[in-house]
Parts: C-alpha cells; sequence; structure tokens
C-alpha cells in the first residue's frame, strides 16, 4: 500500500485519510477522538510506517472532510458505518484498530460489527462507559486546587459553562488531565483544535469534558467487552481523564487482553511518552500479525 490521500463517502458524507508506508498486508488504522476532533494529532503514528502501513482519518464534518460539508449522521453507527466504508476504500480484509478517546468505543462497536475485520484492537485512554468517566471526572476534580474546584462546581451547577472563571479553572483541569504537556501545545494537536467540528462535539458529547449531554450520555461498553474476539490492548497514561482505574476494569472484562499505564502522561501519551507509546504500539501489532 503505497503512500496516498484521499476521500471516501460515508452514511455521514466524506472522510478523509491519509495512508503511510509500504509494507502492504494489514494495516492499522488509526480513530480519532473528540468526537469530532480530526486525525492529526494522531500523527505521531506515522512513524510505526516502517513496519505496518498506518492509517489516520479525519472523520466526516470536520478536518480536511469538511470541504463536504457538516457532518450528516451522528449516530454511534454511523462511526461505525464510516469505518468499514474506509475499509473498503483501503482494498484490505483486516485492519489492525487504535481508537483514542471516543475513538475507542467507535473501534469497540466496530470489532462487535465486524469481527472477521479485525486482527488486533487498541483503547487508547477509551471512554467506553459514560457513567463511568462522569463519576471519574467528579473524582478527579476533588483534586484540584480548592479555588478551582469550587468554580468548575458552581460553573457545573449552574450550566455556565463560559464565563471567563469558569474557562481559567477548566483550562487548569484539562492542563492537568488531557494535555499533560509541560510545554505549549504541539502543532498536531493545535492544528486538530483549529480544525475540529463544534458541531459533532456538542452533539454527540457535550460543552466540555466533564459535562456529557449528547447522544452517548449514557452509553457502555464494558458489559460487551468480553464478546470482542480479537486480541485487546487497553491502556492510557497515569493523569488520564480516561482512569487507569478504569482501563485496568475494562481489560479485566475482556480476558486475555493486557493493560498497559504511561507513567508520565495525560490523556496524550503518543505525545508525551511517544517512543514508550510507539514501542507498546509496535510489540502488541507485532505479536497480533
Amino acid at each position: 500500500m503505497a503512500d496516498h490521500d484521499g476521500y471516501v463517502s460515508c452514511v455521514a458524507g466524506e472522510l478523509f485519510y491519509q495512508s503511510r508506508g509500504l509494507n502492504g498486508g494489514i494495516p492499522l488504522v488509526a480513530v480519532h477522538g473528540g468526537p469530532g476532533f480530526t486525525g492529526y494529532y494522531l500523527e505521531p503514528l506515522f512513524d510505526l510506517r516502517d513496519v505496518v502501513d498506518v492509517v489516520c482519518y479525519d472523520q466526516s464534518g470536520c478536518g480536511r472532510a469538511r470541504r463536504a460539508g457538516a457532518r450528516k449522521d451522528l449516530s454511534i453507527a454511523g462511526f461505525v458505518d464510516e469505518l468499514e466504508r474506509l475499509r473498503e476504500a483501503l482494498g484490505v480484509n483486516q485492519m489492525h484498530l487504535l481508537g483514542h478517546s471516543f475513538g475507542g468505543a467507535i473501534v469497540g462497536e466496530y470489532a462487535l460489527a465486524y469481527p472477521a475485520c479485525v486482527r488486533s484492537v487498541i483503547f487508547a485512554c477509551a471512554s467506553l462507559d459514560i457513567p463511568r468517566w462522569i463519576a471519574d471526572g467528579e473524582r478527579l476534580l476533588g483534586g484540584m486546587p480548592l479555588m478551582q474546584k469550587m468554580i468548575i462546581r458552581e460553573g457545573l451547577r449552574t450550566g455556565q459553562y463560559s464565563s471567563e472563571p469558569f474557562l481559567r479553572a477548566l483550562g487548569a483541569y484539562y492542563a492537568k488531565h488531557v494535555y499533560g504537556f509541560e510545554e505549549d501545545k504541539p502543532d498536531c494537536v493545535q492544528r486538530a483544535e483549529r480544525e475540529s467540528d463544534t458541531l459533532t462535539y456538542q452533539s454527540v458529547w457535550g460543552p466540555n469534558e466533564l459535562v456529557v449531554q449528547g447522544i452517548c450520555k449514557d452509553y457502555n461498553l464494558a458489559p460487551r467487552l468480553s464478546q470482542i474476539t480479537a486480541p485487546a490492548l487497553f491502556m492510557c497514561g497515569r493523569f488520564d481523564e480516561a482512569t487507569p482505574e478504569a482501563h485496568h476494569y475494562f481489560s479485566s472484562c475482556l480476558e486475555g487482553s493486557r493493560c498497559h499505564i504511561f507513567e508520565r502522561s495525560a490523556h496524550y501519551p503518543q505525545i508525551t511518552e511517544r517512543e514508550e507509546f510507539l514501542s507498546v504500539v509496535r510489540e502488541f501489532v507485532g505479536g497480533a500479525r
């Protein structure tokens, strides 16, 4: 599979993808989160192109797929169909899948709907149990400095999410449990944020990471994880909003799966602990060939 970019039509509209690598065989397809956040921030995975072809894509309605307009299907089934249309366009029978954040739900649902098409699946910093995510967010919030915690909780109570004090306090929460960067946001994250799709995020998720009001507010894949037949790896950062406790639990639901925690990271270990992240993925995908 030579390096190439392309667009694929699907029920949600049109997606944009990049394929990097000359290995042929079963590619590693990376599914971004948000929802609606774009695939730019998963670009570190292209460093694996020496051992496996890597495909990143922008879901319909965001990033380079915005040329076709707004996303037309906001259901989880629509995200799964999008991934299947991409597989068909790539002309492959199977894929290694990596789903980051909300992308974890997409690859999980895909693995259940199309088991024969999945060689292995990686749940990276995954949002698989939204009621648990909300509870974990409240627990993490409890560890913030008193004034920040009070401001955020008052904003959550009143629904006033746009005041300057609330946004500053929420920014501190994001810095600790989402970004985890010691310096400024890397370029790939800045590009992802600039070209993300607010409509999809708010409709499927909600106004911010601590408030889930969209169509997935009651979503929970955990009871069905045991039905996944492909080899599976769960991983997240030690300070991740998608918590280590949750990922250890998810791994316990799927016999034979593994769990890896990146000790210096929040929600972006592919950036903050890039070499270790790539090493873990390389080893897992190599063992699942």
